[in-house]
């Protein structure tokens, strides 16, 4: 999966007409941002990749990742992961991981080999059983030479029994245990004993538990909760669940209710709740919570009621806290009051951006959205360093809005990871209002993370709800809806008697909902 969205690029006499074909207003020996997309399959541009098997990412030339991913459309990032993609292909296709394994394969061996040796297989043919037979060898002297070898150089005439070879097999099993303590097992590194199938760990929290080579395989792969206790097998609640919960309880003292139903009158269950900060946390697995499972309406009803209740309600997308949890876990952090850095807005100095690597860089690293293109980009900035960011262009189609001239959209605002900079967001506003004088500034606050309390501060007045939007979730993380448009997808061959939603629906590919957004409008009263 392609991570980054834009590039910038500059334009040759030989890429030119490719781009002004895609519609660019582009000039030669000039810089543009262009989208991956669009880039030329053999462009050596440097992109950033997460391989789709493992989720690691990876710089690759954009040319690279085309080949890469040219016959299934999958990237990866090693050969490791190139096998197991390979066997996954080969179970969808066959049924089976390896071809070889299919009764077509073994039917045409038996063909080929009773055409050339008269038999299904070569080892029952009479000249593989006389090889056999001349090799044969006496492994009954060979077996009594060996016990005194060994009884003469080990004190044993089973090698395995000799003292030697129990210090080799302890000092493997304590090489294994360093492995899975400081590699694989940063908290569960307490590894009481082990054998060849299950070992015995025992947890940060005491816990004493037994577990089997494959399950402690799957659940160190998986980056889940290890301990069975904590995380029993066949539990309803998914082990990254577990891990929100324990990050929540080691970071307050207040008291948290797991699962509870009663807060919203039985009708939905929160799967963590703060009575005394009047928090909720969701913990959204995407299979379980798009459309097979859930309503188009479900997160925005439940965030509706609790709204009634003055209860704000978080969601956690389950590719979010895989692919952005330093990021999920700096706003949990803010909305506990548990913010570690403090800066006054007072102290830094204010800026504007025009470097759009810059830009990408901070909001990749430190928004829950990520980037996105921008006219106007101002920075809070302390001892030389970027610590927040507000963006403003104009208003986008995408979200139904008109471009009208004097009318602006903000787009991201955000501060650094794990930062409180007080008053940043009113400062960076307040420059924007006197330098470019807008009519009007309209703004999204996401239902699934804001209750729009800072819209509110900066002077906003609230116009309405929108509906929920949609996702599709592909290799386990949310694509935007853009991407699969009716007219794209019948360029690559789908029906057009069909809705884009009946096509995906065909191809097994579901839609997820969020919440919707609350919409906002900043009239000013001193337009220019």
């Amino acid at each position: 999966m392609i991570k980054t969205e834009f590039v910038s690029l500059k334009m040759n006499s030989k890429t030119i007409s490719h781009y002004k074909k895609l519609g660019y207003n582009v000039d030669v020996n000039k810089f543009f941002e262009i989208k991956v997309n669009d880039l030329t399959k053999g462009s050596k541009v440097e992109i950033d990749a997460i391989c789709d098997i493992c989720g690691t990412e990876k710089k690759v030339t954009y040319n690279e990742y085309c080949r890469n991913t040219k016959n299934y459309n999958i990237f990866c990032c090693s050969n490791k992961c190139a096998v197991i993609k390979n066997k996954k292909t080969s179970l969808e296709k066959f049924g089976v991981e390896h071809y070889s394994k299919t009764n077509d394969y073994i039917e045409k061996v038996k063909k080929t080999s009773l055409e050339k040796f008269g038999t299904e297989y070569y080892t029952q043919t009479l000249e593989y059983k006389n090889i056999i037979k001349n090799k044969n060898i006496d492994y009954s002297n060979r077996s009594m030479k060996q016990k005194k070898t060994f009884l003469k150089k080990y004190g044993n005439e089973n090698y395995h029994q000799s003292n030697d070879f129990k210090n080799k097999k302890n000092k493997i099993i304590e090489k294994y245990k360093n492995t899975i303590n400081e590699k694989l097992l940063k908290k569960y590194n307490n590894l009481i004993s082990t054998d060849n199938n299950n070992h015995i760990f025992s947890c940060d929290k005491n816990h004493e538990f037994e577990i089997s080579r494959e399950l402690l395989k799957n659940r160190i792969k998986l980056d889940t909760i290890i301990c069975t206790i904590c995380n029993p097998i066949g539990s309803s609640k998914s082990g990254y669940e577990l891990q929100l919960i324990e990050f929540i309880e080691n970071n307050i003292s207040a008291e948290i209710l797991k699962n509870n139903r009663t807060t919203l009158n039985n009708d939905y269950e929160l799967d963590v709740y703060l009575p005394d900060l009047k928090l909720a946390f969701e913990f959204n697995g995407l299979y379980w919570h798009c459309e097979i499972n859930k309503s188009n309406d479900y997160h925005k009803k439940k965030n509706d009621i609790c709204d009634r209740k003055e209860i704000q309600l978080i969601h956690i997308y389950e590719d979010d806290w895989l692919y952005k949890r330093s990021i999920v876990e700096s706003m949990i952090l803010n909305k506990l009051n548990k913010t570690k850095n403090k800066i006054f807005a007072r102290k830094c100095e204010i800026k504007e951006i025009d470097d759009n690597k810059i830009i990408k860089e901070f909001l990749e690293k430190n928004h829950i959205q990520g980037f996105v293109g921008s006219k106007v980009k101002i920075g809070l900035f302390y001892n030389e360093e970027l610590i927040s960011l507000m963006t403003f262009g104009s208003n986008r189609k995408a979200m139904g809005q008109k471009s009208i001239e004097g009318s602006y959209e903000m787009l991201r605002f955000c501060n650094k990871l794990n930062t409180n900079v007080v008053g940043g967001a009113s400062r960076l506003f307040k420059y924007f209002i006197n330098e470019y004088k807008p009519n009007e500034v309209l703004t999204y606050a996401n239902r699934s993370y804001s209750n729009g309390k800072l819209y509110y501060n900066l002077g906003f007045n609230f116009i309405q709800n929108t509906i929920p939007n949609y996702y599709y979730v592909i290799d386990g993380i949310r694509k935007y809806r853009f991407n699969f448009r009716k007219d794209k997808l019948i360029k690559e061959g789908a029906d057009p008697n069909k809705t884009e939603h009946e096509i995906m629906i065909e191809k097994k590919i579901y839609r997820i909902y969020d919440s919707g957004s609350l919409k906002f409008s900043y009239k000013n009263k001193k337009p220019s």
